[in-house]
């Protein structure tokens, strides 16, 4: 048997520990998980919960996650977090014989997924396709930028250059006041005057990309991948009239092969997350274009898995050294799936 703990992320950890739980053979796996509140419906999923350090510093995290793997024989762990600090001490665990699933292979490169300005270059080299893209840190950059996407028959939106979830994103639209927009909750929206002083209060230390915006429909791709190598992948496609109420699971050969690409660019490794959204061209084509990849799991990972390809349990075999890549089976497509809420005891 082998112990393996995850450690602490987002919600997604615990559906990946019963996805395991669901596919494993008897006593295949012991599958630890450690959070930082002891209220958490982790505890009702995994083999062995673990309570870890709160504000513990980096070398004293470190401490602990490798006292807690001798003391409970871990020898796999797959961290959910910290992947900066758990790349540069790799070695401390490789020497006490636990090997750790990380992302990518150093935290330079995780700090250029993590700026998506960077990403993007890197990935402009590697022929990925991307939306007209334009960085901006003051209101006058910012209204360049929008006139060169609209010159270009383009609108315009914006995100952060450093943010996960979509938070931060806005559609450029001058069509309503802000109070129209305050009045209507509208976290979607904001006019182009209103972000221009936003961006100046902020007196450059926010950076954001000004970008075209993709009308299409959006696509996760759940990604299995081996050092670079894209194994296996499930593309979700949402279409733009779904109302985000349901997706359908495709097999989509333009999808696969950015983030093939995508992949390969910084050498990820696990369980990635890429996305991609339609560019629809004014005679009605569509183009598939890079959005952003994510070193982790994605929220809707336990849709992915409806396609019959458990990817969390593949991913501990390759690791475990126990299967072959290429035996590992390829997912089933047109799958249309939706996601419930479920309460629990705590």
């Amino acid at each position: 048997m082998v112990r393996a703990l995850l450690t602490r992320g987002l919600s997604t950890v615990r559906a990946a520990v019963d996805l395991i739980h669901q596919a494993m053979r008897p006593g295949e796996f012991y599958l630890g998980a450690s959070y930082s509140t002891e209220h958490t419906p982790l505890r009702l999923s995994a083999d062995g919960f673990y309570l870890e350090p709160a504000d513990a510093t980096p070398e004293a995290y470190v401490a602990w996650l490798l006292a807690l793997c001798q003391d409970r024989g871990f020898t796999l762990v797959w961290p959910q977090s910290r992947w900066s600090l758990l790349l540069d001490e790799r070695a401390r665990f490789t020497g006490a014989g636990v090997r750790l699933i990380l992302p990518c292979p150093d935290s330079e490169t995780l700090a250029e997924i993590q700026d998506k300005s960077r990403a993007n270059a890197r990935l402009a080299d590697a022929g990925v396709p991307l939306p007209h893209t334009l960085p901006v840190s003051t209101g006058a950059e910012f209204g360049e930028a929008v006139a060169a996407l609209r010159d270009g028959g383009r609108r315009a939106c914006v995100k952060p250059v450093r943010s996960i979830y979509g938070l931060g994103f806005r559609l450029i639209d001058n069509s309503k006041r802000p109070l129209e927009r305050f009045l209507a909750n509208d976290c979607f929206t904001v006019g182009e005057s209103e972000f221009a002083r936003l961006l100046d209060s902020a007196e450059g230390q926010t950076p954001f990309l000004a970008m075209e915006y993709l009308a299409g429909d959006e696509r996760s791709i759940d990604c299995l991948a081996d050092r670079g190598q894209l194994v296996r992948a499930i593309v979700r496609r949402k279409p733009a009239n779904s109302q985000w109420r349901w997706q359908i699971i495709e097999d989509d050969a333009e999808a696969w092969d950015i983030a093939r690409r995508a992949i390969a660019a910084f050498q990820l490794h696990g369980l990635i997350n890429v996305q991609t959204r339609e560019r629809i061209e004014s005679d009605g084509r569509r183009q598939q274009c890079f959005l952003e990849v994510n070193p982790r799991m994605s929220g809707g990972l336990y849709l992915s898995c409806q396609a019959g390809l458990n990817l969390p349990y593949w991913l501990l075999r390759l690791a475990c050294g126990t299967v072959d890549a290429q035996q590992i089976p390829r997912p089933a497509s047109g799958v249309q799936v939706a996601k419930i809420e479920q309460a629990v005891i705590l």
